[in-house]
């Protein structure tokens, strides 16, 4: 239904349309009657009364709808300035309470263990939150704890209970070997589970190469991987961390990355726990490797991850654990023979009390 008869203007057209017809027959019909003229000049000073009286009210009217506008625009300002004046105490109070339960945990944990090791880096795995770090940006050789990346990309690959049919080329390495032979058949996850424990580098290579064709071939799909975790610090030339001609590199920071990305596959958390697993050889008999990593025994909340040794890299070790809900994660290179273990012990213990 139209609104237009409702408008004052209009409405007020309307009006004199109807009346000014009227009127003018009147005055025709009146030319001569004095009584008639004096009346008809009331009326004709009555519209033009009612008239102005309408042009003052629409003009009252548009000057309390420009006040109620300003009002209106004032009020908008002012309620934007106390939310900003909200939001700057919101984040105030935010910063405090961060501020304040840092000092809490600080207070808790007491100070950083003494740690030998030149590259550390401690994670809460639950927030992504560097806890303790040091040079964990320096760049060199992380050993075996690479082999971390290999297993990611063999297990994103999926189908694990495929067999793998073992060549010449794959048992051509440095030791550890495990001792594979040609045209042996495992499953991938038979292999993939012993390389996590033992750390075996035929394994890394029978891996390699069947995943991608050849190790070279499976070299750029781990690099590859690498640049997408967002990794740039970090160049991979095989699978398996020994030393090779081309320098391979990577960091504290960029190792616990990647150990981050292997935690959050099932199957890799289920293999790096295990204390220790019995392979069976192609020849049907069982061979019982034990895992690597002695934070496994020695901490009863340790649940992974991964060792590594070259005399560049010296000892390394991921440590994950998990205590009254908190996940933790450390990354200690560079360490020695006894500090690499007492390091990633006392960093877990340290992590673990708030």
């Amino acid at each position: 239904m139209s609104t237009d008869c409702c408008h004052p203007v209009k409405r007020r057209k309307t009006f004199f349309a109807l009346l000014f017809p009227i009127l003018a027959a009147l005055m025709l019909g009146s030319c001569g009657d004095p009584e008639k003229e004096a009346r008809l000049q009331w009326r004709e000073e009555e519209v033009n009364a009612k008239e102005q009286d309408l042009i003052r009210r629409e003009q009252k009217m548009k000057e309390e709808r420009a006040a109620v506008d300003i009002l209106q625009s004032q009020l908008n300002q002012e309620k934007a300035g106390i939310d900003a004046i909200r939001a700057q105490v919101k984040t105030e109070l935010e910063k405090t309470a961060r501020a304040r339960r840092a000092l809490e945990i600080k207070q808790l944990r007491g100070p950083v263990p003494t740690i030998t090791a030149e590259r550390v880096i401690v994670i809460n795995v639950d927030s992504n939150d560097v806890l303790w770090e040091k040079n964990a940006d320096k760049k060199g050789p992380i050993a075996s704890t690479q082999k971390l990346l290999t297993a990611l990309v063999i297990a994103e690959a999926g189908d694990l209970e495929s067999k793998v049919t073992v060549e010449l080329s794959d048992t051509q390495c440095a030791p550890v070997r495990i001792g594979l032979k040609p045209g042996e058949q495992y499953t991938r996850k038979q292999l993939l589970t012993a390389l996590m424990v033992k750390s075996s580098n035929d394994i890394a290579q029978t891996l390699a190469r069947d995943n991608a064709g050849t190790v070279e071939a499976f070299m750029k799909k781990m690099n590859t991987r690498a640049l997408a975790l967002g990794l740039q610090n970090s160049f991979f030339v095989n699978p398996h961390g020994l030393p090779d001609k081309v320098e391979q590199f990577s960091t504290a920071r960029d190792l616990s990355v990647i150990a981050l990305a292997a935690d959050k596959r099932p199957e890799i958390r289920e293999m790096v726990c295990l204390k220790s697993f019995k392979f069976e050889k192609a020849d049907g008999k069982p061979e019982v490797l034990d895992n690597t990593n002695r934070v496994l025994k020695s901490n009863p909340y340790c649940d992974g991850m991964k060792t590594g040794f070259t005399s560049a890299a010296g000892y390394c070790l991921v440590a994950s654990g998990q205590k009254n809900g908190k996940r933790r994660m450390v990354i200690v290179l560079n360490g020695t023979s006894n500090g690499v273990w007492k390091d990633a012990d006392a960093l877990l213990v340290w992590a673990m009390k708030a």
